[in-house]
């Protein structure tokens, strides 16, 4: 079945779901699915960024390179699918498709150019540090004013994962 996009968003047919009784009310519950969806989108988008990169690295640097991507997007892999099951557990309907992704991403893709090693480690550095302040924001939002401290939570891990992988590029880049 073919999708269908309104305003730019793809329109979502399902089942009809059983509204959690978790102490959020539906707009709540709904606006943290959505913010999940796009932390979602963004973490496939770098797991497919960091991949696409473990495959074509070239150079000196490919052996040292290659496994660090390989172990980067193995992390962004288990965290695709955490945070997915969050999008249930509020809720929520997990967005799935390379369609949905791109709509609700926040990331900049560069289709068609392989960068040198060093572009690489800057590039995903950059996503690294762009979703890191993403949920900086979105731990605040879902505390304060969402008032879904488990999400707040689950985001503060996410957030530290991610402050991770960046110190390791950075690491690279220091070198």
């Amino acid at each position: 079945m073919p999708s269908r996009k309104t305003n730019g968003a793809v329109a979502v047919s399902a089942p009809k779901l059983i509204a959690p009784n978790i102490g959020l009310d539906d707009s709540a519950r709904k606006a943290v699915a959505k913010l999940l969806n796009v932390h979602l989108a963004n973490t496939f988008v770098l797991y497919t960024k960091t991949r696409n990169y473990h495959w074509n690295i070239v150079g000196m640097e490919f052996q040292p390179l290659h496994a660090f991507f390989e172990e980067q997007y193995d992390d962004l892999a288990e965290s695709m699918d955490e945070i997915a099951e969050r999008v249930r557990q509020v809720g929520g309907i997990a967005a799935g498709t390379l369609e949905e992704f791109s709509v609700l991403t926040t990331l900049e893709e560069d289709p068609g150019h392989i960068p040198t090693a060093r572009e690489m480690l800057a590039n995903l550095l950059s996503d690294h540090e762009q979703i890191i302040r993403a949920l900086r924001d979105d731990i605040d939002a879902t505390a304060e004013e969402y008032k879904d401290m488990g999400t707040s939570d689950f985001l503060t891990g996410l957030m530290e994962s991610h402050e991770k992988m960046a110190w390791m590029l950075r690491a690279f880049l220091e070198g």
